[in-house]
């Protein structure tokens, strides 16, 4: 589902949280259309004025999950990469050093459990980049299980979603659907994510 109203038509998030709730709202962040989890809407425009500015100032905490194949190696590191947002279909390029256009990234990373090809990572991106997970995990090497955009190898196992989920919104928690593929592979450890949180 998009975030908000896109070329697609398709029935967006802010457009859905209004009908549910019978009233107007704001969409303060947005995540990628494949990426699942806790995004925010303000009730008021002052609120979602406050909460953009601290998005923008990296005052927000935030925290995702993503399952990457290969496994990230080093299994913990913080990744500085500059993108730039290229292509009729949007994708950030990766540079090693800075580029006219393009940005710096920077995210930290922690393998949280491995099983056999695959890495449950934790991901804490300090900038708010275009793809910025997706494009630097690749460039690690380990790209995010179904997406073929940066190097998944196709087919995808699920051609609407990839396995990269924001988990953690300042005090606010949601787990992946661990019963349902890929996430299914790390069932197991999501009784360690409640305790962290």
């Amino acid at each position: 589902m998009p975030a908000q109203a896109d070329a697609t038509g398709d029935l967006d998030v802010l457009r859905w949280a209004e009908q549910t709730l019978q009233k107007p709202l704001h969409l303060v962040h947005r995540l990628d259309r494949p990426v699942g989890g806790i995004m925010l809407l303000a009730s008021t425009p002052k609120s979602a004025a406050q909460w953009s500015r601290r998005f923008r100032e990296g005052r927000v905490r935030k925290s995702y999950l993503a399952i990457t194949q290969p496994p990230v190696y080093p299994p913990f590191g913080e990744l500085r990469h500059y993108l730039r947002k290229e292509g009729r279909h949007p994708k950030a390029k990766v540079f090693y050093k800075p580029t006219p256009g393009a940005d710096l990234a920077v995210l930290r990373y922690q393998s949280l459990a491995v099983k056999g090809e695959q890495s449950l990572v934790q991901v804490e991106p300090q900038t708010g980049r275009f793809h910025q997970i997706r494009a630097q995990l690749s460039a690690l090497g380990s790209p995010i299980v179904g997406d073929v955009k940066y190097g998944y190898p196709p087919p995808a196992p699920d051609v609407r979603s990839i396995a990269l989920w924001a988990w953690k919104l300042e005090e606010w928690i949601a787990l992946p659907p661990f019963e349902e593929e890929p996430w299914k592979t790390f069932s197991a450890v999501q009784h360690l994510l409640q305790r962290s949180s």
